[in-house]
C-alpha cells in the first residue's frame, strides 16, 4: 500500500498505480478531525519568522482552520468562487487554501512577489471576487478603488470585480488554481482536483522511499510552486510528517537555522537556491538525510558538493503544474546527472510527440482552466504537451536536450522570451524587441525604436516592464539598434 492510501484510507482508482486517491475526494484518516480531513493526526506544523517560532500540533492546525473557515464563511461569498491567496510561505497561507476549501471557495495560489499587473491578470482571468494580499500589494490594488474587506495576521482582504457564483468547476469537490506560464508563456489559471493533488504527493514521496510520522521537511521553495505546495505541503501533512516554514525572502542565514533547530531530515530546492546555500560554506544539517533538486539541470559541481557536505540521498525530480505537478524521478549515479529525467511515477507514461517533444499522460492532469473568468475543461484527456524537447535514451528513459519554446531560467525561474518580448513591442516607441539569455546575469534586450518616435531609453524601458513583468523577467540591459539594422535571432 503506497503513503496515500495508507494515510487517506481510500483505494487508488482502478489502473492508477501506487499513491492513488479517491477522485470524488479523500476520506479522513483514522483520528483526523472533521474539516481537514485530508490532514495526518501525526502531522505538525513549524513555523519560523523574526518574530519566534510557532508550533502547531495536527489539532492545533485543524483548528486554525476551522477558524479561519467561519471567517470566510462570513463574507458573504458564494460556493465556487474565487479568491486569491497571495501572502507567500507563511502558516496563513496554508490556513487561508484550507479553510477556503472548506468555506467551498476556490483558492487561487500565487506569489507574494509579483508586479501589480500581474495580479490584476490573474484575477480578471480567474474572475476573483476577493483576494488574500500583503499588504504591500494590497496598496497598490486600492489606489484603483478596491477596499479592504478585512485585516488580520500581516495580510489584507479585498474585494475584487468578479461575478459571484460564476464559472465554478463542474464537479462537487474541493480544487485548487494554480497560477503558471505553462508552455506557451502567457499566464494560465490551471485548476487541480484536491484528490488529484494528494495523488500526485503519494507517488512523488513513494518514488523517492517514502515519507511518514518521525520525518521532518524543511519548506525551502516559496509555496506559491506548484511542486512545494503539493509534495512539500499537502503531502507532508497527509503522510504525518512534520513541516517547517520559513517566513519569506529566502535567506541562507535562517535556512541553516531552521534546519538545524528543526533536525530537517528531508528538503527540496531548486538549484539556484542549492548553490546559494553550497555557496555559503556552511556545514548542512547532521539531521538531514534526502535532498531532492528540481526546476532546472543539477550541474555535476553541485551533485559532488552535496555529496561531499554528507547528505546520503541526492534525487532530481521533474515536471509541470499542468500535471499535478510531479512527472519523474532520478537517482544520479556517480558523481554526474546526465540530463536523464529519470523514471516515470507509477501510473505515469510518456513518449515523444511532433518534433520530439515529451507527451506525459499521468493520472493527475489538470480538471482545466480559467480564461475571462470562465472556467475550461482541460479537453485532451490525461495527455499533457510539456514543452521539453527530449532524445530517448538506450535503457528507455528521456534526456532533456531544450525547449519547443524560447525559454531560459534566471535566478531558478522559468522566464518565457517571448512574453518579455511581447511587452516590450507593447510600449508605444518600440518597433520591435528581441531578448536573449545573458549568461548568468539574466536577460539582454535589443530594442528597435519606432520610427520618427520620440525616442525611448533604458531608464524607461526598466519602468515600463517593471509594472508588467516579475522583477526576473526584466532585462538588465537594454541596447536600442539603428533602425536600418535587423534584430538579431
Amino acid at each position: 500500500m503506497s503513503t496515500a492510501q495508507a494515510v487517506l484510507g481510500v483505494p487508488s482508482e482502478a489502473g492508477g498505480g501506487p499513491g492513488g486517491a479517491a477522485e470524488a475526494g479523500a476520506a479522513p484518516a483514522s483520528g483526523a478531525a472533521a474539516g481537514a480531513g485530508w490532514v495526518h493526526p501525526a502531522a505538525s506544523v513549524t513555523e519560523y519568522t523574526p518574530r519566534g517560532v510557532r508550533v502547531l500540533d495536527a489539532a492545533a492546525l485543524v483548528a486554525g482552520v476551522a477558524e479561519r473557515t467561519e471567517q470566510w464563511a462570513g463574507y458573504g461569498f458564494a460556493p465556487g468562487d474565487r479568491v486569491l491567496v497571495g501572502t507567500g510561505s507563511r502558516l496563513t497561507t496554508l490556513l487561508d487554501v484550507a479553510a477556503a476549501w472548506e468555506a467551498g471557495l476556490v483558492p487561487v495560489l500565487l506569489s507574494d512577489a509579483l508586479a501589480p499587473d500581474s495580479y490584476r491578470l490573474l484575477a480578471a482571468a480567474t474572475g476573483a471576487v476577493a483576494g488574500r494580499l500583503t499588504p504591500a500589494v494590497a496598496r497598490t490594488w486600492a489606489a484603483r478603488g478596491s477596499g479592504p474587506v478585512a485585516r488580520d495576521a500581516g495580510t489584507v482582504l479585498l474585494r475584487l470585480d468578479g461575478e459571484p457564483g460564476a464559472g465554478a468547476p463542474p464537479y462537487d469537490e474541493p480544487s485548487l488554481v494554480l497560477a503558471t506560464s505553462g508552455s506557451t508563456g502567457l499566464p494560465k489559471a490551471v485548476v487541480h482536483r484536491r484528490s488529484r493533488l494528494l495523488r500526485n504527493a503519494g507517488m512523488h514521496w513513494d518514488s523517492v522511499g517514502g515519507l511518514g510520522p518521525g520525518d521532518r521537511y524543511l519548506l525551502s521553495q516559496s509555496m506559491y510552486f506548484s511542486s512545494a505546495f503539493v509534495c512539500g505541503v499537502l503531502g507532508v501533512l497527509a503522510a504525518g510528517a512534520g513541516l517547517a516554514l520559513i517566513e519569506p525572502p529566502f535567506a541562507t542565514a535562517n535556512w541553516f537555522d531552521a534546519g538545524r533547530g528543526f533536525g530537517a531530515t528531508h528538503t527540496a530546492l531548486t538549484p539556484h537556491l542549492l548553490m546559494r546555500v553550497l555557496d555559503s560554506g556552511e556545514p548542512f544539517p547532521a539531521s538531514l538525510r534526502q535532498v531532492t533538486v528540481g526546476g532546472d539541470r543539477l550541474g555535476r559541481t553541485a551533485l559532488a558538493e552535496l555529496r561531499a557536505r554528507g547528505v546520503p540521498d541526492v534525487r532530481t525530480t521533474y515536471g509541470l503544474t499542468e500535471a499535478g505537478p510531479r512527472v519523474a524521478t532520478h537517482t544520479p549515479g556517480g558523481a554526474a546527472h546526465d540530463g536523464g529525467l529519470g523514471r516515470p511515477l507509477a501510473g505515469v507514461s510518456w513518449r515523444l510527440g511532433p518534433d520530439d517533444e515529451l507527451v506525459v499522460r499521468t493520472p493527475t492532469a489538470q480538471a482545466g482552466s480559467y480564461t475571462d473568468g470562465a472556467y475550461v475543461p482541460y479537453a485532451a484527456g490525461d495527455e499533457v504537451p510539456t514543452g521539453d524537447i527530449c532524445e530517448e535514451l538506450p535503457d528507455g528513459t528521456y534526456r532533456l536536450v531544450g525547449r519547443a519554446r524560447r525559454v531560459t531560467s534566471v535566478a531558478g525561474e522559468k522566464v518565457f522570451l517571448g512574453l518579455v518580448e511581447r511587452v516590450l513591442a507593447d510600449h508605444p516607441e518600440v518597433s520591435a524587441a528581441r531578448v536573449a539569455a545573458d549568461g548568468d546575469k539574466g536577460l539582454a534586450a535589443q530594442i528597435l525604436p519606432r520610427p520618427g518616435g520620440a525616442g525611448v531609453d533604458a531608464a524607461e524601458l526598466r519602468r515600463w516592464c517593471r509594472g508588467r513583468l516579475r522583477a526576473v523577467e526584466v532585462p538588465r540591459t537594454f541596447t536600442l539598434v539603428d533602425p536600418s539594422t535587423q534584430l538579431s535571432k
